[in-house]
């Protein structure tokens, strides 16, 4: 036992040391090149989702393009930290601020429409590896878990009670949030204005994170050509394609693997793949991160997450505010009402002052004399 850790251990360290002689021969100018695209790439895509967002919430003129794109590079650079998805709530949290009476799960559905683009590119880049031959197909039972029709079939009654529950509740789900995802994928009603205004910008994306893959990729010392750059962004969105995850990191090195040989013509240095495969998803995760600490520092004025959690709370109040007296009639709310006091809108203080210059009066009343005059 001790043995076969001790060479586990020796071939871990050696695979290490081969990754670490490959980065440390990285040209440092093609990675801040790479890393300055793939921020354009993350700054054009959002232009999309604006249009989406305007769409959805015609009424509010305010919202700009500098508020959606910093907002999804804010949520972008969590994403790399928390798990989950987790910095889409930062894209929607700081959206919201913007947008009045918005709600989150209307915010939420406006995703649908962002990401149709985006899925059917991704599956088509996939589709192509696959009948190109680079992602490898499992040759026997045991490589995959055994979760395939003959499930189904050897247990029939048990699949079409799932398949009832299943149903049961999505339809209850798409009724209860029938009206968010009618006003969130609101664009989808204007295929023109979707073409234009959301599809265009996503392709102009992916053009430019072209640009920074073939960058990335000559930083690392892998071969660029047109197919080996394609290859590297069907790779890059295979792990989200297919669900095959944990293991989307080594689908991505096998196809990277697989294809540069068909393609080149030659073998790749296994090292320089993983060392370009891991360099870069730090590299772009922490120049992410970096970009989404100074917009959330600018949002909130705050570097304390503590300190930024508070404030979104109290942004989240103060845009409520507006929404609850639309509702219930009353305006002009007094956000710093005096201590003890209960300040209400225009009619509130009409009210009060009616009862003000009625109060001297009635003070007045006991005091008052009545004179009669004599009778005859």
């Amino acid at each position: 036992m001790l043995d076969k850790l001790e060479a586990i251990g020796r071939t871990a360290a050696h695979a290490a040391a081969l990754i670490f002689d490959r980065t440390a021969t990285v040209d440092p100018w093609l990675l801040a090149l790479g890393t300055l695209l793939y921020l354009a790439a993350q700054t054009v895509r959002p232009r999309g989702w604006h249009t989406i967002l305007r769409a959805a919430f015609p009424e509010a003129t305010d919202l700009r393009p500098r508020h959606v794109i910093r907002a999804y590079l804010a949520g972008a650079g969590v994403n790399a930290i928390v798990p989950a998805r987790g910095g889409d709530v930062v894209k929607l949290a700081l959206v919201r601020r913007r947008i009045e009476g918005a709600r989150y799960g209307t915010l939420a559905a406006t995703f649908i429409p962002e990401t149709l683009f985006e899925t059917a590119f991704g599956a088509g880049l996939v589709a192509w590896a696959f009948a190109e031959g680079f992602i490898p197909v499992p040759t026997t039972s045991g490589e995959l878990p055994a979760l395939d029709a003959s499930l189904v079939l050897r247990h029939p009654v048990l699949s079409v009670l799932a398949l009832a529950v299943l149903g049961v509740v999505g339809r209850q789900l798409v009724r209860a949030l029938h009206g968010a995802l009618s006003q969130g994928t609101a664009i989808l009603r204007s295929p023109r204005r979707f073409v234009c205004g959301v599809a265009s910008w996503q392709a102009l994306a992916r053009l430019i994170r072209l640009g920074s893959f073939a960058a990335f990729m000559a930083a690392f010392g892998l071969p660029v050509t047109p197919a080996t750059v394609v290859l590297v962004m069907a790779a890059q969105g295979g792990g989200r394609i297919l669900p095959l995850a944990p293991a989307s990191a080594g689908l991505r090195l096998a196809m990277l693997s697989y294809g540069f040989v068909e393609v080149t013509g030659h073998p790749v240095d296994i090292a320089a793949i993983t060392a370009f495969t891991f360099g870069v998803g730090a590299v772009v995760a922490l120049s992410g991160l970096v970009v989404a600490a100074v917009i959330l520092a600018q949002e909130f004025g705050t570097l304390s997450p503590r300190r930024a959690i508070a404030a979104a709370r109290a942004s989240t109040a103060d845009t409520a505010r507006p929404a609850l007296g639309a509702r219930w009639g009353v305006h002009d709310v007094d956000p710093q009402p005096v201590a003890g006091v209960r300040r209400r809108g225009r009619a509130g203080r009409a009210g009060a002052d009616r009862r003000a210059r009625r109060g001297p009066l009635r003070r007045a009343r006991p005091a008052a004399v009545v004179q009669h005059e004599p009778g005859p």
